[in-house]
């Protein structure tokens, strides 16, 4: 895995993650984050649409996203 889980116990740690019934940690988490390419703050996002919202953003220039600040 990406990750570094064991491949025998990750499919179900990654379920827990997603469930809500653990929270990886923070560790863990900014690893998930380099794997998936995203933000950290991305994947403690409880509104999916706030989240594809963050994950826009975080793929602009640097210049557009100091645009966006400024609007």
């Amino acid at each position: 895995m990406r990750i570094g889980l064991d491949e025998l116990s990750a499919s179900a740690r990654i379920s827990r993650y997603e469930s809500g019934i653990h929270e990886p940690p923070v560790g863990t988490a900014r690893l998930l984050d380099e794997a998936l390419d995203a933000p950290l703050s991305y994947l403690y996002r409880d509104d999916d649409r706030v989240a594809k919202v963050m994950l826009a953003v975080d793929k602009l220039p640097p210049g557009d996203q100091d645009s966006l600040l400024q609007a």
